[in-house]
């Protein structure tokens, strides 16, 4: 394990969650919200200066202002234990921790090692994708988690009926951790593949895709993902703003994706699509 840097930015909530989501993209993992702003923390070897100081300045903030520090390797899980706190979405479904009190107050409790915040239930994307999950029926369905990071998707899909999740990510951390995940909430049939869309059998058919991923992977990724839906399957996604819904729709129509469905939190949005094929 490596030492992290961790970033205190001071920033309003107008662009908070924009900055957290062009970080995320470059390599942060990781992400603590305070009253003025959050900590963003990345691995010292994965840091890139220029990167870095080129995204505050398009958001209007001197890099030069902001504080850091190095959080040492032992610390880092202390970090996230002392931050992480549990999430309850439409007070049916309980994201906690192993180091969480085990609540049964709620019909679906999902239990997840923090390694990654944007696979824990703390960001609105998750969170909204979850809402849309209890609208769908998942009793013995295949379903592909695309981008699945801790696998909290496809463990609340298996929770709901699901009888199958193939599961992929780029991240190498993820092997460890889904299997660590599977086993805290006593699930198997979670196959996790290491790789993008390429880790796809060519004729494999899913009943529904899950994909919280961002728009321009959404946008690239359409055609491929309808290859791989039967007739009438459903596409949850999620990972970006609700100004973006009306590009999403128009991409997906191409591919014969339909909008059925979308939530919006904090302008973030997740939308649910149904796979119908063009006629020939």
């Amino acid at each position: 394990m490596e030492a992290y840097f961790e970033f205190t930015i001071t920033c309003n909530n107008d662009i908070k969650d924009m900055l957290v989501a062009e970080l995320a993209e470059v390599g942060y993992e990781g992400f603590v919200e305070n009253e003025d702003g959050f900590s963003a923390f990345i691995p010292q070897s994965q840091h890139q200066p220029l990167l870095y100081n080129d995204l505050l300045l398009k958001y209007g903030i001197n890099p030069n202002s902001v504080p850091h520090s190095v959080i040492q390797p032992q610390n880092w899980n202390a970090q996230w234990e002392a931050n992480y706190e549990p999430i309850i979405v439409a007070d049916k479904i309980l994201v906690r921790a192993p180091f969480h009190q085990l609540e049964t107050a709620y019909e679906h409790v999902i239990t997840i090692q923090p390694k990654n915040t944007f696979g824990t239930g703390h960001h609105e994307t998750t969170q909204l994708v979850l809402e849309l999950m209890l609208q769908q029926n998942f009793t013995a369905q295949h379903i592909f988690d695309y981008g699945c990071g801790t696998g909290v998707l496809g463990l609340m899909a298996l929770k709901l009926g699901a009888a199958q999740i193939v599961g992929n990510d780029i991240d190498p951390w993820c092997v460890d951790n889904i299997d660590e995940n599977k086993q805290l909430n006593g699930l198997q049939n979670f196959d996790f593949r290491l790789g993008n869309l390429a880790v796809l059998k060519s004729d494999e058919l899913f009943d529904g895709v899950l994909a919280n991923i961002n728009k321009n992977i959404l946008l690239d990724s359409f055609a491929l993902l309808a290859k791989h839906m039967k007739p009438g399957a459903f596409l949850l996604i999620s990972g970006f703003y609700q100004t973006d819904l009306t590009d999403l729709q128009v991409a997906a129509e191409q591919v014969g994706l339909q909008l059925k469905n979308h939530l919006i939190k904090n302008n973030w949005c997740a939308a649910q699509l149904q796979f119908v094929p063009k006629s020939v």
